[in-house]
């Protein structure tokens, strides 16, 4: 008889993983509500920062009602220090007006119309899963601008402080001329190339206080604040030339694809009456008749309707 063999017996092995150091906790505040929702700014520690309206703050908020310089922020170890900077409109803790208070990990506070903002601790992972909520929330995936319903959001917030401070606010409409002929004589994929690259372009063109959105389509639009109608066409033709003098290279094509651009302008100025929906509809309306006629007038051309006023 053959030697009977003993039963192999499997045996598995495993390595203890260590666990990870904790990381290092900074500061950073949210936006929980607002304009700028879902938005993720670094403190620095020990360094005091302005929060406010201008363009030179620290921490630029896009409020109705925020002051150019509303409040201070100075973060030290695991607590900040909040000053208003004597806002016309105030900072608020709980529903009161403070005028300096000390925020723990989580503190929240309200500053404008519309805006909360929390103090937080955290590492820098956390931070950043933050901020790619943010980015799905506020932004549309293809080309990273901002998306459709946040434009919307931010046009009614800006044309209501509009009103309120007696500012210009200039609407640019843009289309990329001819875009369904890229579509059928390369594909949708180099269509899709196309919009990136526009809108890479559009970045370089406008402020970094503008908003730049995808629209939908080929369409883009840009929001400009305190901008007459001199200086929403100078932009608009800085835009159009931006564009005509890219030179796009899609994946495969041994030559260039020249793309232009149509842009319709329109601001509001004087408005009597702020009326959330209508008006704008009202503006976008304007922005459209004008894009429609630069359409007509040959394309790769800038054409500014009648401002819209009460």
């Amino acid at each position: 008889m053959p030697e009977k063999r003993p039963a192999l017996v499997e045996q598995t092995f495993t390595t203890p993983v260590r666990p990870e150091a904790p990381a290092e906790q900074r500061p950073y505040l949210l936006v929980l509500s607002g304009p700028q929702f879902g938005e993720v700014f670094a403190i620095p520690a020990g360094r005091e920062l302005v929060l406010g309206r201008s363009a030179d703050a620290d921490v630029q908020l896009f409020d109705d009602g925020v002051s150019r310089r509303h409040a201070s922020l100075t973060a030290r170890e695991r607590e900040a220090r909040l000053a208003d900077l004597g806002s016309a409109n105030g900072t608020w803790i709980g529903g009161e007006r403070v005028k300096e208070a000390v925020l723990q990990d989580g503190g929240r506070f309200q500053v404008g119309a519309h805006t909360t903002l929390k103090f937080v601790l955290s590492d820098h992972v956390e931070a950043e899963y933050q901020h790619k909520l943010a980015q799905g929330a506020l932004h549309e995936p293809l080309t990273g601008l901002y998306n459709r319903r946040h434009f919307m959001e931010r046009l009614s917030a800006e044309l209501s402080s509009a009103q309120r401070h007696a500012r210009p606010l200039a609407l640019l409409l843009v289309d990329i001329d001819h875009f369904k002929r890229v579509n059928d004589a390369h594909g949708h994929a180099a269509g899709d190339e196309v919009l990136k690259a526009v809108a890479n372009v559009l970045q370089g063109a406008v402020r970094k206080e503008d908003v730049l959105a995808r629209f939908g389509g080929e369409e883009f639009v840009v929001l400009s604040r305190e901008t007459p109608l001199s200086g929403a066409k100078t932009l608009a033709e800085r835009i159009r030339r931006a564009v005509e003098r890219a030179r796009l290279r899609l994946e495969g094509k041994e030559k260039d694809v020249a793309v232009t651009v149509s842009v319709g302008v329109t601001v509001s100025f004087g408005l009597t009456k702020f009326e959330p929906g209508r008006t704008e509809q009202q503006l976008l309306a304007a922005v459209e008749r004008a894009l429609h006629r630069a359409k007509q007038n040959g394309r790769n051309t800038v054409v500014a309707a009648p401002a819209v006023g009460p």
